[in-house]
């Protein structure tokens, strides 16, 4: 917020999300396809905006915080509108791109909008880390693979509750690795199964500070933990998925991240960063009971987020639960997306 009093991109980045929530929100026609037409205007602004920032290459020019700070806003905002192409992915790119010309001196004297910016883009990384079989933009390990297996986060800094991910950040750093075992690298093949039992160790081992310690309320203290069990949870089922030596074990995990999840009351402010846990856990359900359940709890969470992601998330495990319900065997989400050339964030 600060930014937008000292940057026209950064305060039409606010207003392009703004307008396009208030948009969402309103029972009046006209007056949601006025607050359309303003998001849009200001979101081609912020585009005009990073244009003039960046060079041909994508490499920053001047105003380096802002352009990834209003980049991770428009991918926000790709989620609220409920697109379904890659452009949030390509746009996740360019902010790593743009993250990996910031030298470690330059990290060190700005240490504090840097860490900001990058939980920013751990979160949004790492759910395009779900799309990456299906999407053929989506991110894959690049050749300097051995760096990015190493941690983003910066272990010294303080416990933040983050609005994003709670207190989950060096979790969503290891769940943005898992696409480097899903999509193993044929340059790197000794590193695979190597890379597979650090990752599923890191999620196993990891611990978080207690959020009972930042002087935040009971009640959203124990949400918060609920949150970080559930996302902990859904890591191992991302990852096992795909490994026939652990899939037995997806159905266990599915079953105890829908006991976390529904820890979560209605309306906490950890519900806003349900998404992940409830279509990783969702998409792994055989019970019509805990299929009823969810399908309800999805619906409360569009009704009062109206993010369009959400009803994309409900749209997909419906065709996945379909032929489960009608006697049959559910689908892979994986393949629902695939025949339907759909790709979203989560976030």
């Amino acid at each position: 917020m600060p930014w937008a009093f000292q940057t026209d991109g950064m305060l039409d980045a606010i207003l392009a999300l703004s307008s396009a929530q208030l948009a969402r929100r309103t029972e009046d026609k006209d007056r949601e396809a006025h607050l359309r037409n303003v998001s849009l205007r200001h979101q081609r602004k912020c585009s005009g905006f990073i244009k003039e920032r960046l060079s041909p290459t994508g490499q920053p020019l001047r105003d380096t915080y802002q352009v990834v700070a209003i980049i991770l806003l428009l991918v926000g905002l790709e989620a609220l509108k409920g697109n379904k192409s890659t452009t949030w992915i390509q746009q996740l790119k360019c902010v790593r791109n743009i993250l990996d010309t910031l030298s470690p001196e330059q990290s060190i004297v700005d240490c504090i909008e840097v860490d900001s910016l990058h939980r920013h883009f751990t979160y949004h990384y790492a759910m395009a880390s779900v799309m990456s079989q299906v999407s053929v933009s989506a991110t894959k390990p690049a050749p300097t693979l051995e760096r990015d297996l190493l941690p983003m986060v910066n272990l010294a800094m303080p416990l933040t509750i983050d609005p994003l991910m709670g207190i989950a950040y060096q979790l969503c750093d290891l769940i943005s690795k898992i696409q480097y075992v899903v999509n193993p690298d044929p340059a790197f093949p000794q590193l695979t199964e190597a890379t597979f039992n650090a990752i599923e160790n890191g999620i196993q081992t990891w611990t978080y500070e207690s959020p009972f310690s930042s002087g935040v309320d009971l009640p959203v203290a124990l949400d918060l933990i609920a949150l970080a069990e559930s996302y902990r949870l859904s890591a191992l089922i991302q990852l096992y998925r795909n490994s026939h030596a652990h899939a037995s074990l997806v159905p266990g995990c599915a079953a105890r991240a829908m006991e976390f999840i529904m820890r979560i009351p209605p309306g906490s402010p950890a519900e806003s960063s349900l998404l992940y846990p409830i279509f990783m856990a969702g998409a792994e359900l055989d019970s019509e009971v805990a299929i009823d359940r969810l399908t309800k709890r999805l619906k409360d969470i569009s009704d009062r987020n109206r993010y369009e992601n959400i009803d994309s998330v409900q749209k997909v495990l419906k065709e996945v639960w379909r032929p489960k319900l009608e006697g049959g065997t559910r689908r892979c989400w994986e393949d629902v997306l695939r025949e339907w050339d759909w790709s979203f964030t989560l976030g």
